[in-house]
């Protein structure tokens, strides 16, 4: 169950980091002097919670798959 909540928790935190990426170009291509969103700071701790996230579950489904195995 942790590893399919993290998972998903990480996906939608990469969708928010994506989101970013794209409102900034968006903006960037209309002309803005300034560029909406998270900031380079806010990017970083997004994808990189993403990432924490997305092993954790990997971690979680290769733990299950052995402890399935060994027995």
């Amino acid at each position: 169950m942790f590893g399919k909540r993290a998972l998903l928790i990480a996906g939608g935190l990469f969708a928010v980091f994506a989101a970013n990426v794209v409102i900034g170009k968006i903006a960037i291509v209309g002309g803005a002097t300034t560029v909406p969103g998270l900031g380079d700071v806010g990017e970083f701790l997004v994808l990189f919670a993403a990432v924490m996230f997305f092993i954790a579950a990997c971690l979680h489904k290769e733990r299950t798959e052995n402890q399935n195995k060994d027995e």
